[in-house]
């Protein structure tokens, strides 16, 4: 068996083996349970996708294939990503405009018809009243 695939974790190397054996290559996975001693272990390179010498050829072909179309999908989100910030940017702008209205609006008290000196009560007598 030979090397042909480093994964950077089991479910990419999972991936990478479901794609050579869906072209019916023969493969395994090497180091997936280690991966629970990364604290102690070295992180990189631990899951290896690993082929028969005859297959090797074909097997880097198709996951060259199969990096290039991630390649291309990976540039088409960084693009996403940047127009999602700057729609995030223009959401702060307009929170902040926002807030700007509502601490400069004037303030009246216009509808508060509390006089206990009028009618004589107190506040607390005026809301027992109005319940």
């Amino acid at each position: 068996m030979k090397l042909v695939y480093e994964a950077s974790n089991a479910l990419e190397a999972h991936m990478i083996l479901n794609l050579l054996e869906q072209d019916g290559l023969s493969a395994r996975i090497d180091g997936e349970l280690l991966q629970g001693g990364v604290g102690e272990l070295q992180a990189i390179g631990i899951v290896r996708v690993m082929v028969d010498e005859s297959d090797y050829p074909t097997a880097r072909q198709i996951i060259e294939q199969w990096d290039a179309r991630q390649t291309s999908q990976n540039d088409a989100v960084q693009t996403r990503k940047i127009s999602s910030l700057g729609a995030g940017f223009l959401g702060f702008l307009f929170g902040v405009g926002v807030m700007i209205v509502y601490y400069h609006t004037p303030v009246s008290d216009e509808r508060i018809v509390l006089q206990p000196e009028i009618t004589g009560l107190s506040v607390s007598d005026k809301c027992r009243e109005l319940r």
